[in-house]
């Protein structure tokens, strides 16, 4: 039991780190930029790849990228594809929690990824890690939100190369500032570790990047 509440805390812990580097902020006329934190390796690798798939450009329209136009990145836990109008961010932070984040401007998106080791992985399933995620984001004196409204919520949907994993959407309003959002998270127990995926948007644009969203989700391939 106790190294069962240890975990727990442990998963608490990096939700809140987690929140904490999705800092949001209006610059300008209502351009929405977020600062997260990343942890990147020495290994890192962005390289230009081929990939059949339909991806989002500057404006949100909807348009077919080239075989050719999507890259590749890859460090030593997973390598995935992405459109060539999102930028990898590479800038460390104190908070050294993601292994990737993805920024796409205009309208903004953004993605990252952490995959972190858990004390006892085989005390959780799929279901119980995102129940605590949920219970975390409505507890409000330690989450940050001020709203926060489960859109949806899923055990089967998306798989993590081809690892079962649980994911939920969220439409959210920040305490601080009233900024509203909306944001998919995905996690997935894969070799004694925990995979997070986040998705994060406006309201407005956020169903608008999410085919590409998802065909990212697909590429992804765990190095092992």
């Amino acid at each position: 039991m106790f190294s069962y509440i240890i975990s727990l805390l442990l998963i608490s812990s990096i939700f809140f780190i987690i929140l904490v580097s999705f800092d949001l902020e209006f610059s300008g006329i209502s351009k929405l930029s977020f600062a997260q934190n990343s942890n990147f390796t020495n290994n890192t690798n962005v390289s230009s790849s081929n990939v059949n798939s339909t991806s989002k450009n500057e404006t949100g329209t909807t348009d077919v990228a080239a075989a050719t136009d999507w890259l590749t990145f890859s460090n030593d836990k997973f390598v995935l594809k992405y459109p060539p109008h999102w930028n990898v961010e590479k800038k460390l932070s104190k908070f050294h929690v993601l292994d990737f984040k993805l920024i796409k401007k205009n309208p903004f998106s953004f993605i990252g990824i952490s995959f972190s080791s858990l004390t006892n992985p085989e005390e959780f399933t799929n279901k119980i890690i995102l129940d605590e995620a949920e219970k975390f984001g409505m507890d409000a004196s330690s989450s940050g939100y001020a709203g926060y409204e489960v859109l949806d919520k899923d055990l089967n949907k998306y798989t993590i190369d081809s690892n079962p994993s649980s994911f939920h959407i969220v439409k959210y309003i920040y305490e601080d500032n009233g900024l509203e959002g909306k944001i998919m998270e995905i996690f997935s127990l894969i070799d004694k570790r925990l995979f997070t995926l986040t998705y994060q948007s406006t309201v407005e644009n956020f169903d608008k990047d999410l085919p590409a969203v998802e065909k990212i989700i697909d590429s992804i391939k765990i190095i092992k």
